[in-house]
């Protein structure tokens, strides 16, 4: 059978067709995973081809990736094609592969899952600072949460039209204090100490870039948001992703972070309700395309806001 059958779409025949054909690199397709990564074939072994438009994010991590020691422990790392050859320019990207990981995501639901994600993040920190890479500039978190508010605000008239007003404005309340409260720490000196120290963050600790083999070890995949600055960050952003499987059983969150010094300042920042919004907006962006329904998200937003207000509570006896 020919390969473009196995693909069916134009983009990625031609692709795949100047690979094999124009450069001569065996390449075989397997599936599509998104637009522009794939699960490949190189040479018989397996692989991820990625594209990426933005040259200087795959330069970064092939430059950052040479100089970390325990990458092949820790990380799904790039593979050259041939004598350090990591990118081929095609159809408006620079190709690269990834090392893959065969199993499955990690799922934060499970205990022993959060436990896994938690301690290669601080191995990945640990192995990962003093790296003297020049890093793509990234805002600050509580400048993304600030837009995020934003965007969130942008939607009022939806929760008007479905009678949730009320909702609403707790919401933004919630978050506007919360936020406040966080920004209102000396980030200007914890941030220039992190760049002094290359301290290097994922930036994307969400469960499907923590992939578990078939032997239980656990791997983290797409560094595409790799950046400097606080490690904390990267800890409050995973607790966060935590909170959902957790808020009812409140005491366990802490467990998972015990390793942290900095734990008011982390404590605040998982307070801040951003993880809320962010899942709202991304709900109400699939409704807008008509690929979910906006009644459904909103009865998903009021049971999450529900559950976190207990969490705030209870959380507000910690600090």
């Amino acid at each position: 059978m020919k390969a473009e059958h196995r693909m069916g779409d134009s983009y990625t025949d031609r692709l795949f067709q100047w690979m094999q054909m124009e450069e001569e690199l065996p390449i075989e397709y397997e599936r599509t995973i998104k637009p522009k990564v794939y699960k490949v074939r190189y040479k018989g072994r397996p692989f991820i081809l990625k594209g990426y438009r933005r040259i200087h994010v795959i330069e970064q991590q092939i430059e950052f990736f040479e100089h970390w020691n325990y990458a092949g422990k820790v990380a799904a790392k790039p593979i050259p094609f041939y004598d350090r050859v990591y990118t081929k320019s095609k159809l408006g990207c620079e190709w690269a592969l990834f090392e893959r990981v065969e199993g499955r995501h990690a799922d934060f639901s499970r205990h022993r899952d959060r436990k896994q994600a938690i301690r290669i993040l601080h191995h990945f920190h640990r192995t990962t600072k003093g790296i003297a890479v020049l890093s793509i500039p990234k805002d600050p978190l509580y400048i993304k949460w600030e837009r995020r508010l934003e965007q969130f605000e942008n939607t009022k008239d939806i929760f008007t039209d479905l009678r949730q007003r009320e909702m609403f404005n707790e919401i933004r309340t919630c978050m506007s204090k919360r936020l406040e409260e966080f920004t209102d720490h000396p980030w200007g000196e914890v941030e220039e100490r992190a760049w002094e120290n290359h301290e290097w963050l994922h930036g994307d600790v969400a469960h499907h870039n923590f992939m578990i083999d078939g032997e239980k070890r656990i791997k983290m995949i797409d560094f595409d948001l790799l950046h400097t600055g606080p490690h904390l960050y990267d800890y409050i952003q995973l607790a966060q992703r935590f909170l959902p499987y957790v808020e009812l059983r409140r005491s366990t969150l802490l467990q998972y972070f015990t390793h942290l010094k900095e734990r008011d300042i982390w404590w605040k920042g998982v307070l801040v309700p951003a993880d809320i919004l962010r899942e709202w907006l991304y709900g109400y962006r699939q409704s807008i395309r008509e690929e979910a329904s906006m009644t459904r998200q909103m009865r998903k937003l009021e049971k999450s806001w529900e559950n976190r207000k207990k969490f705030v509570r209870y959380a507000e006896h910690m600090l």
